[in-house]
């Protein structure tokens, strides 16, 4: 059963006592924001996985870099998943997400894991755009990385899975008049998409009892301005209101049964199915949101780690 707020998930997530008390701003958020962005949770940085080579401050555009993980010994056309990380689109990093990323590299991945620019300083639809860009940065770049862009997946959990639903769903489909930058028309295809947890329903999030009422309204103040309400049915912004549902690939969408975003991952499933969207859904027991990033805290953690590498590796 979900949480009424984010105390359960940030205790286990920090590994620390925390009391979670809703900023009363976006000035607010945005100084939390860059607390977090500064500390460190050492647990998240141990036993990083051997035999993977890691490159950081790769750019990709003007204002956005991206880690990039490969297996150390040189192989060549290997399969690539682009990786996006949440944290409300207003904080989270690359970095922090870098061991999980790095254990899909050791499986036989390139990965690139971007650090988009990030809101209320960039706000909508900048980090998409930017997750939109690298996707195409990724056909014409990564062979020099041993990755075969033919071969391309794209993940990312909560904000993250947002944006990478909703840069699937522009690069397969409708666009919205999305700015594609210098490389505009760069066609890309993704064989799998991942979502993790995902920010998938906006309205559905703002409506619903028991959504982190409160925090997500100054969340969705920072990312979409003032009159935020008005574009929650947007469909670059809420991806179960976009056109083209039906020109996803395999998707596997992945949740905690106490994470407050599991009644949205069902609802996007069932619109996913109704398209015929081949769609594999995980309710993972006793877990809760992040928790993939922590398994030797959450015990059901480890074995939906290895189920999601090796549904990837089964679609790349």
């Amino acid at each position: 059963m979900p949480h009424a707020d984010m105390s359960h998930w940030q205790r286990l997530y920090r590994q620390a006592d925390f009391e979670h008390v809703s900023a009363r701003s976006v000035a607010e958020l945005n100084e939390r924001a860059q607390l977090s962005r500064s500390a460190e949770h050492p647990h998240l940085f141990r036993d990083l996985p051997e035999g993977v080579d890691v490159e950081t401050g790769v750019p990709i555009r003007d204002g956005v870099t991206a880690e990039i993980y490969r297996p150390a010994e040189r192989e060549f056309a290997l399969p690539v998943f682009l990786h996006i990380h949440g944290g409300g689109w207003f904080t989270g990093s690359a970095r922090v997400e870098r061991r999980w990323c790095m254990n899909i590299a050791k499986a036989g991945f390139v990965v690139v894991n971007i650090d988009y620019r990030l809101a209320p300083e960039n706000p909508f639809p900048a980090g998409l755009e930017d997750c939109v860009f690298a996707s195409r940065w990724i056909t014409a770049n990564i062979a020099r990385y041993g990755g075969d862009p033919t071969r391309l997946s794209v993940g990312g959990g909560s904000a993250g899975a947002n944006l990478a639903a909703l840069t699937a769903l522009v690069l397969h489909g409708d666009d919205q008049g999305l700015d594609g930058g210098e490389l505009a028309g760069t066609p890309v295809t993704f064989r799998a998409v991942l979502l993790l947890f995902g920010v998938l329903d906006v309205h559905r999030w703002v409506s619903e009892p028991g959504y982190y009422a409160g925090d997500v309204e100054i969340m969705m103040q920072a990312y979409l301005g003032p009159n935020f309400t008005g574009k929650l049915r947007h469909p670059l912004v809420s991806p179960i209101e976009h056109p083209s549902l039906a020109e996803l690939p395999p998707t596997y969408i992945s949740v905690g049964a106490e994470d407050a975003f599991l009644g949205q991952c069902f609802a996007f499933a069932e619109a996913l199915s109704g398209r015929d969207v081949p769609v594999t859904v995980s309710v993972v027991a006793n877990a809760d949101h992040e928790f993939h990033k922590i398994p030797e805290f959450v015990p059901n953690a480890a074995g939906e780690n290895r189920r999601i590498i090796e549904w990837l590796a089964a679609h790349v």
